[in-house]
């Protein structure tokens, strides 16, 4: 079972592990991202928790929203242009990447040879689209101004490289590209063609290792363009039917490994169990190689709702 996002409020109260000090301090990252397995039985450990940690290395300014728990957001998107961009002298010592690096390595101390340490990223559209400039703007300008789009992506493709790099070094067995801004709810077929799978395609080529790209949102009509960005397999959330996904799937790759897709929000969070079973059991009869939440686990979600999920895959 594969997933993004890893972590709940009841598991950051059982390890002591709270947003936002789990983002920034690699022991509680590490218990964090370790507790879906350790309470749960989930087959894989992961890190980090943030959508931000890319766009962070190129000068977005983060807020962790220190009050309360919530996802880390921008503060306000600063980059108007290429040459706005802010290239750090040494990616592994900028931001929150060595903080990952370590948690990653005390993971992998621990868990190696018994559990896969998942690492994920969001790679360069999402990123940049997301977090670094004003999410309309980009997108018009994928219409209107693309050589300016494709500037943002070519100057920045070996900052992602490398981040994702620097994970597989540290220890990272699996890495999972999360391009939830690529879904076909947010841009057309055509454009995933242009601008993001010659990213994914390069991040994939150069990392040399285990590969999942995750795309939460409706993907029906790009899914044998996500199967030819070359990753080990592909993760889809509930917009994208696995019975679909598994016969387009099919006709370009026999057997591709595909991921999903068990609703995050609408059954996992809020149940019943029985419904949770049901619900695995219809991801495996459809298809799905590997059962997985559609995306990041609601982070208000009950941990015997998670336990019921692990459960359901090994009867």
């Amino acid at each position: 079972m594969n997933s993004a996002s890893v972590c709940t409020i009841e598991f950051m109260k059982a390890y002591d592990a709270f947003w936002p000090a789990a983002h920034k301090d690699p022991v509680k990252m590490a218990k964090l991202g370790s507790a879906a397995h350790r309470l749960c039985g989930l087959d894989n450990v992961s890190v980090p928790f943030c959508m931000t940690v890319e766009a962070e290395v190129l000068g977005a300014v983060i807020d962790f929203h220190e009050d309360r728990i919530k996802w880390p957001s921008v503060r306000e998107f600063l980059m108007k242009d290429p040459s706005d961009l802010k290239f750090p002298k040494d990616v592994s010592k900028t931001g929150r990447v060595p903080i990952v690096v370590e948690a990653i390595r005390k993971l992998k101390e621990e868990f190696g040879g018994k559990v896969p340490v998942n690492a994920y990223m969001v790679p360069p559209f999402t990123s940049i689209s997301s977090y670094l400039v004003d999410s309309i703007t980009f997108l018009k300008w994928l219409r209107k101004m693309p050589e300016k789009a494709h500037q943002f992506l070519k100057d920045t493709i070996d900052v992602y490289v490398e981040i994702a790099n620097l994970y597989r070094d540290a220890g990272a067995d699996i890495i999972t590209l999360h391009g939830m801004g690529a879904s076909n709810d947010n841009i057309s077929p055509k454009h995933f063609d242009e601008f993001v799978k010659p990213c994914l395609q390069v991040i994939i080529r150069r990392l040399k290792s285990p590969t999942i790209l995750n795309i939460c949102g409706s993907a029906s009509m790009i899914l044998d363009k996500m199967v030819e960005c070359g990753a080990s397999a592909i993760a889809v959330d509930e917009r994208t039917p696995i019975k679909e996904a598994r016969e387009k799937v099919d006709r370009i790759r026999p057997g591709y490994p595909i991921i999903g897709n068990v609703p995050s929000y609408g059954v996992i969070h809020q149940g019943p169990v029985e419904r949770i079973s049901e619900a695995v059991k219809g991801c495996i009869e459809e298809g799905v190689s590997v059962v997985a939440p559609g995306c990041d686990f609601w982070i208000e979600t009950p941990t015997k709702h998670i336990e019921a999920l692990v459960k359901a895959c090994v009867r």
